[in-house]
């Protein structure tokens, strides 16, 4: 159908220019589309429908003329196959409005990809027009919808219509390089206007019933779904699947996203990036499953839906997804086909294996998993400097060849289906992970991120050899030694007051600086048959407790890997206390809990100390017995946000996620 609707040139017309040769092509624009003057004729038209004959682009010849690489293997091609992740997989990357305005990033989209999501355009703030204060004058009208008059906001499909006209050109010239498209998002916390909450579409008023929330809900996804899959849509057949709910888990809770979220933003604010005021009208999760429910009214059944997040790979949000991912199957009149593991990544965390065994728990609950907004954010040994930055691609290609190896394994396993790959975006330059952003996998803007496959003059990365021949990558530079120490045996009461069995204990000097920090630390360690003991006195000339999440905040935290296993993901042995300077302390791990652990804090006249004791949960400890450790120090600006970490062993920052990057420690008489 869509051929058949862009062929109509006596019906509609745009222009499309391509390495610079004008081609007079039929829209498939929907609100862009313009009909021509001259009348025609049923019998004209029908004529023209079937003896049209589309002209095939040149590829080749466009790929040449746009400049980029030629004699590279087509991404596409490599993913797409039976020696990648089978023939069918989605090999895909992020299209925004700037980048669907240059040649060259088309070009390799359209060389590389066989299908696009886009960035922002299908998001609901973009689809009301930007209008994120309140509606636009003139906009709320009236519609019939499900047998009843409602008011509603006007619809502004023109920007994404403006990108889906040009994939729905090159798919009518290019038979054998079609494109497909994911829609994202339905909903989302993030980026829906907080008026569309609100009676008479005003944030000042109070909050709708769930009912007009439900009916909202039902008309918005009716509309959108109607525009892109319905019938008579100029862009039937293009899409896929779409991603009908965003980042509906907590990161700190591990269950449902909240409107009492912790962060900066407010639900008063036009647009809020944590609070959810989807769960502020509804109070329950009812608005997830009845978003499936309609969406699976309204979208066909060749059209996927999915649920889509960030930090999936996390245990305790992991949690919080398979149960969201199980209500929603379970729930009358809904389908959901799918996961969407976001895949914003840092080199070397979460580990390969961490990966695949998240995209595995997945895959038992829906039929098909897929990484859908992939980048690889910078490690920790990378300065941001020309000299350093040859190792820094070596070392994302490699992480990123770990991944995809470990899927394409998975791939094979009975019940399990990795159905493709997603990058969020094509080149460096225009990788959303260039800015600062607090939204879920986001970059803080204090390293240079290099997160994708190509850089910013449109040339293959190792990251892109990693999928095409992994033997241009040097694997080894993944791998880390870890020191090790020795730490005496001895009992110290904590109360803050440093005992006087500390004097003779020696000092571990914390060296390793991730991003940039103002203190210095020298930790002291004992233990005995009860407890491992710490004593981290830190000089920081600024103290700040102001952020709402607690790494944030100047601390110290230890990490204990009892068994000294060097699991790639947290075991139930493994812990990581964290303490700051006023004695508030936060966890992580299983067996990381308030009950296991007694601390004692205060300033002092250079900053402040922190003495602890831990409780052994699953050794029984003795000398000669080696265990993971790792010792850290947060440091907070005036501004109330981290600028860096001070460490001893780990220089990845990644050991929060992952053990194996913490050091080693022997216990001794």
């Amino acid at each position: 159908m869509l051929k058949k609707m862009i062929s109509l040139a006596v019906a509609v017309s745009m222009v499309f220019s391509l390495t610079g040769c004008a081609v007079e092509i039929g829209s498939a624009g929907g609100q862009n589309a313009q009909t021509e003057e001259t009348e025609t004729t049923p019998e004209e038209v029908q004529d023209t429908e079937e003896n049209a004959d589309v002209e095939p682009y040149d590829a080749e010849e466009i790929f040449a003329g746009a400049g980029i690489e030629t004699d590279i293997p087509d991404l596409r091609g490599v993913v797409a196959s039976d020696d990648g992740l089978l023939e069918d997989a989605i090999v895909g990357a992020c299209l925004g409005s700037k980048a669907a305005e240059d040649e060259k990033y088309m070009a390799l989209i359209y060389k590389h990809f066989n299908a696009v999501t886009l960035e922002n355009e299908l998001k609901p703030d973009a689809l009301f027009g930007y209008n994120n204060d309140k509606p636009a004058n003139g906009s709320i009208h009236e519609e019939e919808f499900g047998g009843e008059t409602i008011q509603v906001p006007k619809l502004d499909f023109s920007r994404a219509d403006r990108i889906l006209d040009k994939i729905a050109d090159w798919n009518a010239h290019c038979a054998d390089r079609q494109i497909k498209v994911r829609g994202h998002v339905l909903v989302w916390h993030s980026q829906t206007p907080e008026w569309f909450f609100h009676e008479n579409y005003d944030k000042n008023e109070p909050y709708v019933t769930k009912d007009v929330m439900d009916k909202r809900l039902e008309w918005y996804i009716a509309s959108v779904l109607s525009h892109y899959t319905g019938e008579e849509s100029a862009y039937q057949g293009l899409f896929y699947g779409w991603d009908v709910v965003n980042e509906a888990v907590s990161d700190a809770s591990g269950s449902y996203r909240t409107d009492a979220e912790s962060g900066d933003d407010a639900l008063t604010d036009s647009t809020h990036s944590r609070k959810s005021s989807w769960w502020k009208v509804y109070k329950n999760k009812d608005y997830i499953i009845n978003a499936f429910r309609y969406a699976n009214k309204y979208a066909p059944e060749s059209v996927k839906l999915y649920y889509n997040d960030y930090n999936e790979c996390d245990t305790n949000k992991a949690k919080g997804i398979l149960k969201l991912l199980n209500d929603v199957k379970a729930a009358d009149g809904t389908r959901i086909d799918g996961f969407g593991m976001q895949g914003h990544y840092t080199v070397g965390a979460p580990s390969a294996g961490t990966v695949a065994d998240a995209a595995k728990s997945y895959a038992e609950v829906v039929d098909e998993v897929m990484i859908t907004e992939f980048d690889v954010k910078s490690s920790a040994q990378f300065d941001g400097s020309a000299e350093k930055l040859p190792a820094e691609y070596n070392r994302q290609g490699a992480y990123y060849n770990e991944i995809y190896e470990a899927l394409k394994k998975l791939q094979k396993e009975e019940g399990v289906h990795v159905s493709g790959l997603t990058f969020w975006g094509v080149i460096d330059t225009y990788s959303w992970l260039m800015d600062p952003n607090v939204v879920g996998g986001g970059a803080d803007g204090r390293s240079k991120q290099c997160p994708l496959l190509f850089d910013g003059e449109y040339k293959a990365k190792p990251a892109f050899w990693a999928f095409a021949d992994p033997s241009k990558i040097d694997m080894e530079s993944l791998v880390i030694k870890r020191p090790t120490i020795g730490i005496k045996k001895g009992t110290v009461k904590v109360d803050g007051e440093v005992d006087e069995t500390w004097e003779s204990v020696e000092a571990v000097p914390l060296t390793i600086v991730v991003q940039s920090v103002d203190v210095q630390c020298e930790a002291k360690l004992l233990w005995d048959e009860d407890n491992l003991y710490v004593l981290m006195p830190v000089t920081d000339p600024v103290l700040n407790d102001a952020s709402p999440d607690d790494y944030q905040q100047d601390s110290i935290e230890v990490f204990i890997d009892e068994n000294n296993a060097g699991a790639d993901a947290y075991e139930s042995d493994d812990k990581q206390y964290r303490v700051n300077y006023k004695n508030v302390q936060s966890f992580n791990g299983e067996k990381c809990i308030a009950d296991n652990i007694v601390s004692a804090a205060k300033e002092t006249a250079d900053g402040y100390l922190v003495e602890a004791a831990m409780k052994w949960t699953d050794i029984t400890p003795a000398a000669g017995t080696l265990i993971g450790l790792e010792l850290q120090v947060n440091d907070a600006t005036a501004a109330g946000e981290r600028s860096g970490t001070l460490s001893w062993a780990d220089d990845s920052g990644t050991c929060y996620l992952n053990p194996a990057m913490f050091g080693h420690a022997k216990l001794e008489d």
